[in-house]
């Protein structure tokens, strides 16, 4: 097959405005930006409560400034405030945990928004289907939940990264294309996902004594977090440490629950208004006071990934990316010969800094 030759014309586009797609617009910004959410974030997303301004990150919650990539069988390190300096991005972050884990001031949300500057994205637009014009071009059918109707943009190469199981419907929906059946058989590999319930608990005149409760407040980088992998209540960070409120007399505890505990109860989790119904009421209550002996929560906001994290990335889940492999090559040579790029935590894993890193060696590279 001949590889699709990109048309200045027709400069790329990329689908899903989270961390991978805010990375690439970062360092190719004549590239433009879609997405289906009215804000760009994607998992990388921070909530305020406006009833009283509480802050709370309900997907990743804190990133490394370093990463490694294995290449060539050699192993290079690269920083993430580093690669942020070169073009021209400056995000406010404090230590957390250790000092070198950090999170910025305004939420994570605000690593997204920082890195697409001023760059406006395309939001409310969601990918209906995909359709091959000739060699050199793909024409890409929107509909634009803002105005209510469909927007047609032609373009020389897609970059997806959404999450794959939204990637193999489009293409389901979309007319049968070799370059569609091509990309299913490779994808089908890592279409393995976890689920994560997550659940913010609010008091209004209460705070805990953390030193008591075994968490360090003492410390130049105060130990705020608990991680208890395998747990049901698997990582716990009291945000109201994190994101002070001057105005708040209270405290926000935010849980993020186990694979097993998530898969188990995510369809009935809660109601439309993310809302615990009355069964989890009762058992987040009695959790929450058996392990923090506190009184009975204000309030408790609740979330669900559908997918949180992918399972097996392709450049692995843990330490340097691996690229010495024959599934990236394959992976390289698919994005020259079908005009489509799949990018995502399904390739680079859940990190931040594994997906930003990685994003920046592709495009320094001249793979991206």
């Amino acid at each position: 097959m001949n590889d699709f030759v990109l048309n200045p014309n027709k400069p790329p586009i990329i689908i899903g405005s989270g961390i991978t797609g805010a990375t690439i617009s970062m360092m190719k910004p004549e590239f433009s930006l879609y997405d289906k959410a009215r804000y760009p974030g994607g998992r990388v997303s921070t909530k305020q409560l406006q009833e009283n301004g509480i802050r709370f990150d309900i997907g990743a919650t804190m990133f490394r400034d370093q990463m490694e990539i294995d290449w060539l069988g050699k192993v290079t390190q690269y920083n993430l405030f580093e690669i942020w300096n070169t073009n021209g991005v400056k995000i406010e972050t404090k230590s957390i945990y250790d000092k070198n884990h950090h999170f910025p001031i305004e939420g994570m949300e605000s690593i997204v928004k920082g890195m697409l500057k001023d760059k406006s994205s395309h939001q409310s637009h969601t990918l209906k289907s995909l359709k091959k014009k000739d060699n050199h071009s793909w024409e890409c059918i929107f509909y634009s939940n803002a105005n209510k109707q469909f927007v047609s943009v032609d373009t020389s190469q897609v970059i997806f990264t959404l999450p794959i199981p939204q990637i193999l419907e489009l293409f389901t929906n979309s007319e049968a294309t070799i370059e569609f059946k091509r990309w299913k058989d490779f994808l089908e590999t890592y279409n393995d996902y976890r689920k994560t319930l997550v659940c913010l608990f609010s008091w209004d005149h209460w705070k805990p004594d953390l030193n008591s409760l075994g968490l360090n407040l003492e410390n130049q980088i105060p130990i705020t977090t608990s991680l208890q992998r395998g747990e049901d209540w698997e990582y716990q960070s009291w945000e109201h440490i994190k994101y002070q409120n001057d105005s708040s007399k209270g405290a926000n505890l935010l849980v993020q629950f186990s694979s097993l505990f998530s898969e188990t109860h995510f369809e009935y989790w809660m109601d439309q208004e993310k809302k615990p119904t009355p069964f989890y009421q009762e058992m987040l209550t009695t959790g929450v006071k058996e392990k923090w002996d506190t009184p009975s929560p204000d309030g408790i906001f609740l979330h669900r990934w559908k997918y949180a994290q992918a399972q097996m990335p392709l450049l692995g889940r843990e330490g340097a990316l691996k690229l010495d492999s024959e599934e990236f090559s394959e992976w390289k040579t698919l994005c020259k010969e079908t005009g489509i790029m799949v990018l995502g935590d399904w390739m680079f894993g859940s990190k931040i800094e594994r997906i930003i890193g990685g994003v920046h060696f592709l495009i320094h590279n001249g793979i991206l």
